[in-house]
């Protein structure tokens, strides 16, 4: 079984236009010249064969513009060529090839649970926006201002989905990233500052593994995130979860059981050594006493 990361993107997509556009998916099946039980697998993302000629179709029917025909387009591309992944994709950021398109933003904002472990930098959604353009100067010196602002708005466009009471999210971070000065004392003072304040989020869990944790699963697992979904609109199948990996120069997405499991194990072993939240709430404030204030 190849990867399905381009089909849903795809299908979320159509879905996204076809709603805009006020068409019915029978409409939409007929442009397509499929029935309307093939073209709701295609918006589900479980239909692997669409044709060129049925993306212009659609296109001419939800009546797209022409950067959103290219995107469909190449999205159509990739799902051709994603079967042949065996269950895990490794996309290039530095790659011409591939479609302008955020995978991965897609995935968050459709999914209902995102856990994470971290063990380089504070995840993104909790992130403020000092914190961010340190990251950002540091990762991309020859960035310009725009450039870097740009990553700051995207940032704060993403923990829009912190609002959403029918979001999930769970962290593990270990202790030392919190005593880490990334962009200063002030900077990361008012990063666990706003630690402090998301986590009172009734939807938010942020946990810390403590220094003298004895299981060290956390430094072999490595960073990695769990995006966990509901059931498709069309088949009312439950989507599959992704494990997403990232790298410097690109990231892994994985899919199939025999590559989710060694993550949920790591996950599981995380958690179990984690603090609590209100533990890690009351070393957040002590780090930041000892530390930053």
């Amino acid at each position: 079984m190849g990867s399905t990361l381009a089909s849903r993107a795809l299908g979320r997509q159509l879905q996204k236009f076809r709603e805009r556009a006020d068409v019915s998916k029978n409409s939409a099946a007929k442009a397509a010249e499929t029935s309307p039980q093939t073209y709701g697998r295609l918006e589900d993302g479980v239909k692997h064969n669409a044709t060129n000629m049925q993306i212009n179709a659609l296109c001419d029917k939800l009546k797209v513009s022409d950067d959103e025909r290219r995107l469909l387009l190449a999205l159509g591309e990739e799902v051709r060529k994603e079967r042949k992944s065996d269950g895990k994709w490794w996309r290039a950021y530095i790659d011409g090839t591939q479609v302008d398109f955020d995978h991965y933003l897609s995935l968050e904002q459709s999914a209902l649970r995102k856990t994470t472990v971290q063990i380089g930098l504070l995840p993104g959604l909790l992130q403020t926006a000092a914190y961010r353009r340190q990251l950002a100067w540091s990762g991309h010196p020859t960035w310009t201002s725009e450039d870097v602002e740009r990553r700051v708005t995207l940032l704060t466009i993403r923990q829009e989905r912190l609002s959403d009471p029918d979001f999930e999210y769970e962290t593990i971070i270990p202790e030392w990233l919190l005593r880490q000065r990334t962009g200063g004392p002030g900077v990361m003072g008012d990063q666990l500052r706003h630690l402090l304040t998301e986590g009172e989020r009734p939807n938010v869990s942020i946990r810390v593994l403590p220094l003298d944790a004895t299981d060290p699963i956390v430094g072999i697992a490595s960073s990695f995130v769990l995006l966990e979904f509901g059931p498709l609109p069309f088949t009312k199948l439950i989507e599959p979860p992704v494990v997403f990996v990232e790298g410097f120069t690109g990231a892994l997405y994985l899919e199939t059981k025999d590559h989710l499991d060694p993550y949920k194990d790591a996950l599981v072993r995380a958690q179990r050594v984690a603090l609590d939240t209100t533990a890690s709430n009351d070393l957040i404030r002590r780090v930041l006493r000892e530390c930053y204030e």
